[in-house]
């Protein structure tokens, strides 16, 4: 069966660029850290650093990135990311310490913040409620597996390059995905804001809040989708101690993460060949309670031991992964269907400031659990916050897609 977004030429177009552009997020990941622990011997807090320059600009640049997708042209957005990223990406060829490395992750991610709303406002213009659906899966499932192909892509790389080589050849990739993107005709989009500079940027980014808080429904996808992504973080620092407490070795913790990746992947082909999602808020109802019964499961279970097979410990995280797919798609959807086109940027924008938040501080409320009670504690909280989420959001009333 041939997914319904792949019937349509601008978004073949627009994910075919979408694969380089997601690749080149992580193809260099495992050269940074080579560079870091390796050759520069950095300390231990250069990799506190290091995330900060990775996560930070999604929420410092972001909003303000957001609400210039809303004013520019979407298309000269997706474009300009890419080549930026690029530039950046090359730039990291000159850092001569960890410094100036991290300062140019940074810049990376600043540019790289203007990427996610254009997408995000590309696919919602580009989309109807026959092909919505599969459009937001086929997205995510590049998304994840670049996740999985890239960082073994680069780590092979090291085998024959020096980090410095890889840095060029994913600056060339950046490139790439800025050409493809240049193919794509100029996204229209009703209900246009008006001219560029008409209310200052700030006073964009303000409105932008503004309609996040007076809509119920979109104030609580983006409530929804950053206390999924606190859940996440909170314990997924700790899966490779949990893995050597119950008794698995450490080829178990790579076969737990490669699960990870294939569960997102295999939901978001499913979501690709569905048709329309008449209720999509049952979706992340149902896979929000789902991950948050598997995350239990890890964390108060005493089913789980090397003795009872492996077996059971992949199947748990392959639903893990399964079950996210399950509500990240979803929730897209719910975003496109309610957001007017003028507002899209600055949601998605702010959507990931969100989730960036929870990103920087759930791995140290992890290690205070951690510390406080034992390795599964993250588990124990983490499920519950989802299988609360799930309950909650079977509850409401999302609205069903709209052309």
């Amino acid at each position: 069966m041939i997914p319904a977004a792949l019937k349509s030429e601008d978004l073949q177009k627009l994910l075919l660029a979408q694969l380089p552009a997601d690749f080149a997020d992580w193809l260099d990941f495992v050269a940074i850290g080579t560079l870091l622990a390796f050759v520069w011997d950095a300390p231990n807090y250069a990799y506190a650093f290091l995330a900060v320059g990775m996560g930070a600009p999604y929420l410092i640049i972001g909003p303000f990135a957001g609400a210039l997708v809303d004013r520019l042209s979407v298309r000269s957005v997706l474009i300009w990311s890419n080549v930026g990223r690029a530039l950046a990406t090359g730039a990291l060829l000159f850092a001569a310490d960890w410094v100036v490395l991290v300062f140019l992750v940074a810049v990376r991610s600043s540019v790289d913040s203007f990427f996610g709303p254009a997408k995000q406002a590309a696919i919602q213009a580009l989309t109807t409620s026959e092909n919505r659906t599969s459009a937001n899966g086929l997205s995510h499932g590049i998304n994840q597996a670049s996740k999985i192909v890239a960082p073994s892509a680069g780590g092979t790389f090291l085998i024959w390059f020096a980090p410095s080589i890889i840095f060029v050849i994913n600056a060339a990739i950046s490139l790439s995905a800025a050409l493809l993107c240049a193919r794509l005709k100029e996204v229209e989009r009703s209900e246009r804001s008006t001219k560029v500079g008409e209310n200052g940027l700030w006073s964009d980014v303000q409105d932008g809040l503004t309609y996040v808080r007076s809509q119920a429904t979109v104030r609580t996808v983006l409530l929804m989708m950053a206390a999924m992504y606190f859940a996440m973080f909170i314990y997924d620092t700790f899966i490779a101690p949990l893995t050597q407490s119950l008794g698995f070795e450490q080829q178990h913790l790579g076969y737990a993460l490669a699960a990870v990746g294939a569960g997102g992947v295999i939901g978001s082909i499913v979501f690709s060949i569905l048709p329309e999602l008449r209720q999509p808020q049952r979706w992340i109802a149902i896979g929000t309670f789902s991950g948050g019964a598997m995350l239990l499961v890890l964390g108060i279970s005493d089913l789980l031991a090397a003795s009872r097979g492996i077996q059971f410990f992949i199947l748990i995280f392959l639903t893990l992964g399964l079950t996210t797919a399950m509500t990240m798609v979803p929730i897209r959807i719910v975003l496109q269907n309610t957001v007017p086109p003028d507002r899209m940027g600055s949601v998605t924008a702010l959507s990931e400031a969100a989730n960036t938040m929870a990103l920087l501080t759930a791995p140290f409320a992890g290690a205070v659990l951690v510390t406080l009670f034992s390795v599964r504690a993250p588990f124990t909280v983490g499920g519950c916050i989802l299988v609360i989420a799930g309950l909650l959001i079977s509850r409401l009333n999302l609205g069903r897609p709209k052309s």
